[in-house]
């Protein structure tokens, strides 16, 4: 087995290539291999301190770790930005990959492999749930049960949320809604949410609404049911690349609108939490399958069927039932030769790149 990664409905960057060619705007031109959400097993250390056989996860993020943003602590906003399987940084959906020694990060022998590629969308729900006022005592709305909905109900509850409630499409997803933390759940296709969570609110409204679905009508939702004053964080990437709101609403309201773009070095928090069992990820990996069936995998991901949340697809690798990877340094250290290692080393390859606009 190569490198361990995932597939899912709510990973916008994938499925967007997938189904339209595009994320925000951003294509490639030639064949390309996808996926960031990636455990795997150090090969070759190359100079830094994880001995071979290490379980790591790596951050898909490449920042130049030069520019005002990332001086600022912003490496989330860099503005050279590359972005493992958004161009022109190839994916990791192969045998073995090469990846820069500061993104990659042991993880400890409570969390299982296969299920490791969920913390990359932990720590999109953890740096999301950072960024309101404050959640202690707050009730919440969560619009989306895909992943990253169902991690930042469970990040809302940590940070002191008193309500949390959820809304979705899919049943089965709510149902795993309730298990993780939901006080009670909204099926959209069948209630009307605004009703619905303004009526258990009584009247009165949300705290604070998460947008973790996608659609420009999943942003309406949650704009419907925030209270006056209240918050709203966007997560979701519209297919359109565009949103059509009611000024009214928000000048009235005064409702605060915020965005939230990935994470912002949000790994060691993410892996201590998974490793003290404080966040679950395992019920959200519902999908295993080989490379054989990559194919189908993400149809299945695009189609939201059977209740899929995740999807891991393993890389077979003919010496060793593991997954396996090479580590290099920003700079400074030569990588590793041959067809395994990445062809881009972060902003080097890419100076002044402006147009990485995907999640």
């Amino acid at each position: 087995m190569g490198c361990v990664t995932s597939v899912r409905p709510n990973c916008r960057i994938p499925n967007h290539l997938f189904a339209e060619g595009n994320v925000g705007g951003v294509s490639w031109g030639r064949p390309f291999v996808p996926g960031h959400e990636v455990s795997a097993v150090v090969e070759d250390p190359h100079g830094a301190p994880l001995p071979p056989g290490t379980p790591v996860v790596l951050d898909p993020a490449l920042p130049c770790g030069e520019c005002d943003s990332c001086a600022a602590g912003r490496s989330h906003l860099c503005r050279n930005l590359g972005f493992m399987d958004l161009p022109p940084v190839d994916g990791a959906m192969r045998e073995m990959i090469a990846w820069r020694a500061a993104g990659v990060f042991p993880l400890p022998s409570s969390v299982d492999i296969v299920e490791a590629p969920l913390i990359e969308p932990l720590c999109v729900a953890v740096h999301a749930t950072e960024l309101p006022a404050s959640l202690a005592g707050a009730t919440v709305a969560v619009v989306g049960c895909g992943a990253i909905g169902l991690f930042t109900l469970q990040m809302a509850r940590l940070r002191g949320a008193a309500r949390v409630f959820a809304t979705d499409l899919v049943a089965p997803r709510l149902a795993l809604a309730r298990e993780l933390g939901a006080e009670a759940t909204v099926q959209v296709n069948e209630q009307d949410p605004a009703a619905a969570l303004l009526d258990a609110t009584g009247g009165r409204g949300v705290d604070v609404a998460f947008e973790a679905a996608g659609p420009p009508e999943a942003l309406q939702q949650a704009l419907d049911v925030v209270r006056p004053g209240g918050e709203v964080v966007v997560i979701g990437i519209p297919s359109t690349d565009e949103y059509h709101l009611r000024a009214s609403q928000l000048r009235r309201g005064e409702v605060a609108l915020r965005f939230a773009r990935r994470q912002n070095e949000n790994y060691p928090e993410a892996i201590r939490l998974v490793g003290e069992g404080r966040i679950r990820i395992g019920p959200l990996l519902t999908h295993r399958f080989p490379p054989s069936r990559a194919q189908e995998a993400f149809e299945l991901a695009e189609r939201k069927a059977d209740g899929g949340l995740e999807g891991a697809l393993w890389m077979s690798c003919p010496r060793r039932d593991l997954p396996r990877a090479f580590v290099w340094y920003h700079r400074g250290v030569p990588r590793p030769a041959g067809p395994s290692t990445i062809r881009t080393q972060a902003r080097s390859s890419h100076p002044g790149r402006r147009e990485d606009r995907g999640r």
